[in-house]
């Protein structure tokens, strides 16, 4: 009885804390679907394409998606540890603007976004660098991110 009060209490108490959280799916698949010139038959393919960073982007979703390219937000911070680079986003209680996260993925123009709760405080992303500390473009490891 006890371990199942003390157990229910640390899910109860974890709980807003994992909803808060924001990550990227780790995959997207793609529908591609090829143009095809006279005489030759299309086929579709599905693609999957890992994970391979994020930008971070204030105001209008809808309108800043619509731009050729969505301006991202400077990190507040960057580190380096050995052959990794972490960069942090920090943001306000009280912030003004929508801030909203876009999922990049390998080898696909295609994106994920979403708008980040008003409760995510902070976003990390670490990602894996060569020896002069400029990031991979094809890492070994997947990049780790998250927002709480």
């Amino acid at each position: 009885m006890l371990r199942t009060l003390i157990l229910l209490t640390i899910l109860v108490t974890a709980g807003p804390a994992l909803a808060n959280e924001v990550r990227c799916p780790p995959s997207l698949t793609v529908q591609a679907q090829p143009e095809a010139p006279g005489g030759w038959s299309p086929y579709p393919a599905k693609d999957q394409h890992a994970f391979a960073g994020v930008t971070l982007v204030e105001g209008d979703r809808a309108a800043q998606m619509a731009a050729p390219a969505p301006t991202g937000l400077e990190p507040d911070r960057s580190l380096r540890r050995g052959r990794s680079e972490i960069r942090q986003w920090d943001f306000p209680a009280a912030r003004r603007d929508n801030v909203f996260l876009i999922c990049r993925y390998a080898g696909t123009q295609a994106t994920l976004a979403i708008d980040l709760p008003r409760t995510v405080r902070r976003c990390q992303i670490t990602e894996e660098t060569d020896a002069r500390g400029i990031v991979l473009d094809k890492p070994a490891t997947t990049p780790q991110f998250l927002c709480r």
